[in-house]
């Protein structure tokens, strides 16, 4: 996101807006407008109508922005009633961008609904997917304006929950897949060329290949733990050392990175069978690769949630923790790196 806002193309400007902690309808808008009031894209406008300066007023009066916008008056009374949706709508239909296009990237769009599903209940998260849809239905915004979402949560196992694909089914979904090993042998190579680390193309090519799941953060990490063997005792990187580093990716310093995804179980699973049968399916997983379906359905038995186990264990599988083999018969873990940091400080 922060290469498409610094290097955007011609007639597109981009504002970032990030809604991890926001948890209410008003919340989510108020967030948006802040972040469009205070971008390049609004401040230097030069068609600007009365209703835009009246309605950007009244918005910016209300979102605790210190922010210089010659064309907007904030004389306007506090207390005259403002809806944040309502207001940021109309805000975006009266925008005159010159023929160009606004991109609002919002990240962690899907972690807002779930939030406001946890506060308010699935009702309200129904209403703020049905505001949002209508607001991306909106015919005098879709030559103008445009959505990109991202979440560190699925979107569609959310929707499941909620009963709501009819409310989604205008947003087009881009996976983006792990890297390739020359891709990430590329990165690896970009992130220690500072350091004037020696390290040969078989050696980096092992130590990736402990990986398994090729995400940049993952590359980072092991990155960072290469620098650190460096640091502590020199030039060459041997397989020896590569190991050590990736063995230090596990040290307790480590953890904040990964403790996400327990808490993330602890917080969107039903307490009781579902949790334990989530904890339990994991933790043998981390012993028995592939861990077979039948062992699956046999814990779903045992804790008296067939009827419905199969979605859950699909989440695990949106949201990066599982994978199917090849002939769909049994599951592993996405990542090396998150199995044994499971192993080690879960089970």
């Amino acid at each position: 996101m922060n290469h498409l806002q610094e290097n955007p193309e011609a007639d597109q400007q981009y504002v970032y807006a990030i809604t991890q902690s926001i948890d209410s309808v008003d919340g989510f808008y108020k967030e948006l407008a802040k972040q469009v009031i205070d971008s390049p894209a609004f401040r230097t406008m030069l068609k600007v109508t009365d209703t835009l300066k009246k309605v950007a007023s009244a918005l910016l009066q209300r979102i605790n922005l210190k922010v210089s916008v010659p064309f907007l008056d904030l004389s306007l009374d506090k207390g005259e009633p403002i809806n944040f949706q309502t207001d940021f709508e109309k805000m975006l239909e009266e925008l005159d961008l010159d023929g160009g296009k606004l991109i609002i990237m919002v990240d962690e769009f899907t972690e807002t609904i779930d939030n406001i599903m946890l506060k308010h209940g699935k009702q309200e998260a129904r209403r703020f997917l049905q505001l949002f849809r209508e607001l991306t239905h909106n015919r005098k915004l879709t030559s103008k304006v445009q959505f990109l979402l991202t979440g560190s949560i699925c979107l569609q196992p959310l929707v499941k929950k909620l009963e709501v694909s009819d409310l989604v089914n205008q947003l087009q979904y881009i996976d983006v897949p792990s890297l390739t090993e020359d891709e990430a042998c590329s990165l690896f190579r970009q992130l220690i060329g500072p350091e004037d680390i020696q390290i040969d193309e078989d050696t980096i090519r092992f130590t990736l290949q402990k990986i398994d799941w090729l995400m940049p953060f993952h590359v980072q990490l092991l990155v960072q733990e290469i620098i650190d063997v460096f640091e502590s005792s020199g030039n060459p990187i041997d397989q020896a050392k590569a190991e050590q580093a990736y063995q230090q990716i596990f040290h307790q310093r480590n953890k904040i990175y990964f403790e996400q995804y327990y808490e993330r179980l602890k917080k969107r699973l039903e307490p009781g069978a579902e949790y334990q049968f989530v904890h339990d399916v994991l933790n043998r997983a981390t012993e028995e690769s592939p861990l077979e379906k039948s062992v699956v359905h046999d814990l779903a038995v045992k804790y008296g949630i067939t009827d419905n186990y199969k979605a859950t264990v699909e989440s695990l599988e949106y949201e990066g923790y599982l994978h199917q083999t090849a002939d769909g018969t049994a599951y592993r873990f996405n990542s090396s790196i998150l199995k044994n940091w499971w192993k080690k400080y879960v089970c």
